[in-house]
């Protein structure tokens, strides 16, 4: 069986590779799980030393690696260089920077009554980490849980999106660099990605859509494996009267037609204040006229990579019309061009939050705008959908920014700004609802691709502890120190006298 590769650009084929047959995945775990013994046991040093080297790699082929991107998923060059290659390498030099502080023993506190004992948390690899990568970032998405995952000590089996062969083969070269089957980079559909999952994995790492999430979730609970799950989004763009209007303007058009509205933190509804409303749209619609469609360097937006992602665009737009939405900017459905998958960016207006262009993930360059009058009604409306991945809130109230940032049920918010929130690896980046379980990013990416091990540690010198038998005499004593330390007034000579006597059982 082969893969096709297409350019979505204008439907030419541009390579075909071999899919791995689900049969070899025993194969596969048993490669995994011998590179392992020998990889967790180097030094996170040396292990971070390999990243290094890919870091520089992806460097040095930039330009090449942008072309191969831009050609499998339509996005411009430009976008496939930015937040794809610099992403990648960014996500990969924070790892570097970031692991050694995070991955040591991290000391905590000692309740009084076990003085004389330390406590910390030993961090450890989990073993073979599934991860599935998916095809709107599908070299940044697959580099930055790699990095996590290979310096905490796993072996990573990763199964690209077999809509963008291409960058997997891409992936599957650069991962050379590492010692044998410590990264195996495996190109399939839909029955190699359930046998890989039904594998046991002892971790796995998963984005794509929420249907398939679900499907992961559901294998993963009948084995106990935890799973890191970054699903779909129907983020919302809130606008202020006070808000800075240009700024809100030109935040929205890139907010949602950046990668032709192919990001999970797209901005997919915009909530204008009635005050500006008016204002807002003529501004928007000014700022979405200026916009180049192709991939050279110099364009804006490029294609839809797939064509069922093209069609299910084609679908919501044709139904918020029918059901009354104005289109504002953009082209009917009916007017496309069926000869390649560049969609001109859509604004509609007179929409109302039944339509499934406001409550269903678009993943399209579609802005549907809605007005609203007061900061609660902003609320409610951000919060009717289930999805919980990302929004933004624009206004020069800081205080109020922060108040609605706070009633929003999403996992990462914006302020006077779009989507950047992910592009920080300092930050936690996840989602709540539909929109996934866990995290990776920040000191929680490492973290959870880690074992973690609660150690109270002891000398050993002394033959007893104060709860161990015998419990003959002790109940009066254990009362005193109870009420002397925890009750309403603390008494310390009480209670040392009482820790001591307990002490000589």
């Amino acid at each position: 069986m082969t893969l096709k590769a297409v350019t979505p650009a204008d439907a030419s084929p541009i390579g075909a590779f071999e899919e791995t047959p689900p049969r070899d995945v025993d194969a596969l775990y048993q490669n995994s799980h011998q590179a392992w013994q020998t990889w967790a046991g180097y030094s996170l040093e040396r292990r971070l030393s390999y990243l290094k080297r890919l870091r520089h790699i992806i460097v040095e082929l930039q330009e090449e690696i942008a072309d191969i991107i831009s050609m499998s998923t339509g996005k411009t060059k430009t976008d496939a260089l930015t937040t794809e290659v610099m992403a990648a390498a960014d996500a990969i030099r924070h790892v570097e920077k970031e692991a050694p502080s995070i991955l040591i023993n991290e000391k905590v506190k000692t309740p009084i009554q076990f003085m004389g004992k330390s406590s910390y948390i030993n961090r450890k690899p989990r073993g073979t980490v599934l991860l599935l990568s998916p095809w709107n970032f599908p070299f940044q998405l697959a580099a930055a849980p790699l990095a996590e995952a290979l310096a905490s000590g796993n072996t990573v089996i990763l199964k690209p999106s077999e809509v963008t062969p291409m960058v997997g083969e891409l992936l599957r070269r650069l991962m050379a660099l590492f010692p044998e089957h410590v990264v195996q980079v495996v190109m399939g559909g839909k029955e190699l990605g359930e046998a890989l999952t039904a594998g046991k994995p002892d971790y796995i790492h998963f984005t794509g859509s929420v249907s398939t999430g679900k499907k992961i979730q559901q294998q993963a609970a009948n084995d106990l494996i935890p799973t890191t799950l970054e699903l779909g989004g129907k983020d919302a763009m809130i606008i202020f009267n006070d808000a800075r209007l240009s700024r809100a303007a030109k935040a929205a058009v890139w907010g949602a037609f950046h990668h032709s509205g192919q990001v999970c933190l797209s901005i997919e509804r915009v909530y204008v204040q009635s005050g500006i409303y008016h204002q807002f749209l003529t501004e928007v619609k000014r700022e979405t006229a200026k916009l180049q469609q192709g991939q050279s360097e110099d364009a804006d937006i490029g294609a839809v990579t797939t064509t069922a992602q093209y069609n299910h665009v084609k679908n919501q737009v044709q139904e918020a019309l029918d059901q009354g939405a104005v289109l504002e900017a953009g082209k009917a459905p009916g007017d496309w061009d069926t000869a390649n998958m560049f969609i001109e960016p859509v604004l509609l207006t007179n929409v109302h939050s039944d339509m499934s262009v406001m409550k269903e993930e678009t993943f399209g360059p579609v802005m549907p705008i809605l007005s609203f009058d007061t900061e609660e009604e902003a609320v409610q409306l951000a919060n009717t959908t289930s999805y919980g991945l990302g929004g933004s809130v624009f206004t020069t109230d800081i205080g109020k920014a922060e108040r609605i940032t706070s009633q929003i049920r999403t996992g990462n918010m914006n302020i006077n700004d779009v989507m950047t929130s992910a592009a920080n690896f300092q930050l936690p980046f996840g989602g709540v609802k539909n929109s996934g379980i866990g995290k990776y990013h920040g000191k929680e990416g490492l973290r959870n691709f880690s074992i973690e091990t609660a150690v109270m540690a002891d000398r050993g010198t002394d033959e007893q502890e104060i709860i161990w038998y015998p419990n003959a005499g002790k109940y009066h004593l254990l009362k005193e120190l109870i009420t002397s330390f925890w009750g309403r007034q603390r008494n310390w000579k009480s209670f040392i006298q009482a820790y001591m006597r307990l002490s000589k059982f």
